[in-house]
């Protein structure tokens, strides 16, 4: 079948399918919803997602294929063909993908591949390798500047483009147990730990410059703006100052939530959650400055695997293959 003539669009008043809760912890009264959502059916099961230049890239598992979906219409522009399951991240010219290698487990082995988001061809490929007699793996990816970093179990790999080759390895010290995630920005790299530690790197030398202890475990850091960290962590999300040290704000959302910075003025965090007593998904944006709701709502859906904010929309795609496009607030 031509998944470009299988996609179903459906339109619907976002009102009438949005629930008019909020999540916990949030004010009682007075939260705007959605104003539109349409449900795309691109898959029959999705991973990673990512946002780039308006557009939405996301892993169709069951087909292995990465998938580019217009960010006007929601059609399919085009299907590559992957190893396994996937991680991303889109730089200035390019869409990055990490795979998996056909492999079971969390750990990605690679290669990483550099996709032209124009012609949809690979344009390189880069090999994980091996370190100490044991294969080097990866969780994800994060393109920052003209590098592109892979980060995993134990390590954090510094990608050249135009050398095609790894030319940095920071190494993570077994204490802190595995990495839980990572986000950069400018200079500076900041990692999760299993032991609830964020760890502040230099990114040009590879040096640790701090490190902050969190009372939750497993933080996973999803983006970096100022001195400010966010990250989530088993249903919560929040904000650390990595100036001070301290947790600017945190909140609960249920057993799980993933996030994404969003794009423009407005400085939103939109985070995807799932809640034992709630009859579907929720999306919620948040404050960055100070965490709080400014809409939040149910999705017809269960099963969120990722979420990405651009062009005034926002995507959350699931584990049964559902691509809901939402457009919250007024042009």
């Amino acid at each position: 079948m031509d998944l470009r003539r299988s996609v179903v669009v459906v339109a619907v008043a976002a009102l009438s399918i949005v629930g008019a809760g909020v999540p916990p912890g949030g004010p009682t009264d007075g939260v705007p919803h959605p104003r539109r959502l349409v449900v795309l059916h691109p898959a029959d099961q999705l991973g990673a997602m990512i946002a780039a230049s308006g557009d939405v890239w996301v892993d169709d598992r069951a087909r292995e294929r990465l998938l580019h979906i217009d960010g006007a219409s929601g059609r399919v522009r085009a299907e590559i063909p992957v190893n396994g399951r996937i991680a991303l991240a889109a730089g200035p010219r390019a869409v990055w993908v990490l795979e998996s290698g056909g492999e079971y487990g969390a750990g990605l082995r690679g290669p990483l591949l550099r996709v032209d988001p124009r012609t949809h061809r690979v344009r390189a490929r880069v090999a994980l390798g091996r370190e100490v007699g044991r294969p080097v793996l990866g969780f994800g990816v994060q393109a920052l500047g003209p590098d592109v970093w892979i980060w995993g179990p134990r390590d954090i790999l510094r990608v050249d483009p135009g050398a095609r080759r790894i030319t940095q390895r920071i190494a993570i010290e077994d204490r802190h147990g595995e990495l839980t995630g990572f986000a950069g920005a400018g200079n500076r790299l900041v990692a999760g730990t299993a032991d609830g530690h964020l760890l502040i790197f230099d990114a040009r030398t590879g040096r640790r410059t701090g490190a902050t202890s969190l009372t939750i475990r497993k933080p996973a850091p999803r983006a970096i703006a100022g001195s400010r960290v966010l990250f989530t962590a088993s249903g919560a999300v929040g904000v650390v100052d990595l100036a001070s040290g301290r947790l600017s704000w945190q909140r609960r959302l249920g057993f799980r939530a993933g996030a994404s910075a969003g794009a423009g003025r407005r400085g939103l965090v939109w985070i995807h959650s799932a809640a034992a007593n709630e009859r579907g998904d929720r999306v919620t944006a948040l404050r960055l400055a100070d965490g709080r709701v400014v809409t939040s709502g149910i999705l017809p859906a269960f099963g969120s695997t990722g979420i990405a904010a651009a062009a005034g929309r926002v995507w959350v795609g699931t584990a049964g293959g559902a691509l809901l496009m939402l457009t919250p607030f007024p042009a």
